[in-house]
């Protein structure tokens, strides 16, 4: 948003003042905000028609929500349990085929750390 502070109001007061004329700057200042009435009507009315038009399931929607950052952020949380669930399946499966690796390859070193006939007869 705009970050005016009281300086920065005096500046810009003081340049309108100094272009536009200072008998010009009460009406500058009244249009400015009648425009500014009208952006905030127009967005509470834009918001509205949207709630109206998206049904009643809609109807705490606020237009932050549709920013892409919320919605994705929303479809995760609310699939978080069935992303666990999902993990929790996944590793019932993958747990058994990981220890059977374990075991053939524990199996594999043992074979290749016990000496073959042949190059036992041949050490002595």
């Amino acid at each position: 948003m705009l970050d005016l502070s009281l300086v920065k109001i005096a500046v810009l007061m003081a340049l309108a003042v100094m272009i536009f004329g200072p008998e010009k700057v009460p009406a500058l200042i009244a249009d400015a905000m009648r425009l500014l009435r009208n952006l905030q009507t127009f967005a509470r009315n834009g918001t509205e028609e949207l709630k109206q038009n998206l049904g009643p399931e809609f109807a705490d929607l606020r237009p932050q929500d549709l920013h892409p950052k919320a919605l994705v952020a929303r479809a995760l949380t609310t699939a978080a349990p069935e992303l666990s669930d999902l993990t929790d399946d996944i590793r019932e499966t993958v747990q058994p085929l990981g220890d059977q690796l374990r075991q053939e390859l524990q199996a594999g070193l043992r074979l290749a750390q016990t000496p073959a006939p042949d190059q036992a007869a041949s050490k002595n």
